[in-house]
């Protein structure tokens, strides 16, 4: 049976794809074959977690991690602007 890649190789070959790298320079640089970054993906997707495991239920989140931080961003800058215009 071949060696297992470990967790933390695939979190950052996926943290690198996410980043704009190709699969091919990722695979080739973290020394781990396309297939594996491609499983990794979609067990991520499928599952929530790159190790696979019981397939998520309920319907998707409407909020990506994006959004919700712009909205933080969003909210965030509006008390500022509240607090100094309250205590001019």
């Amino acid at each position: 049976m071949p060696e297992t890649v470990p967790r933390r190789v695939k979190l950052d070959a996926l943290t690198l794809v996410a980043a704009g790298h190709t699969r091919d320079h990722v695979a080739s640089l973290m020394q781990i074959s396309k297939p594996t970054i491609a499983r990794a993906k979609r067990k991520l997707r499928l599952y929530g977690d790159i190790e696979g495991g019981k397939q998520k239920s309920g319907r998707r989140a409407k909020f990506t991690a994006e959004i919700i931080n712009v909205i933080h961003f969003l909210l965030f800058s509006q008390t500022n602007r509240l607090i100094r215009w309250l205590f001019k």
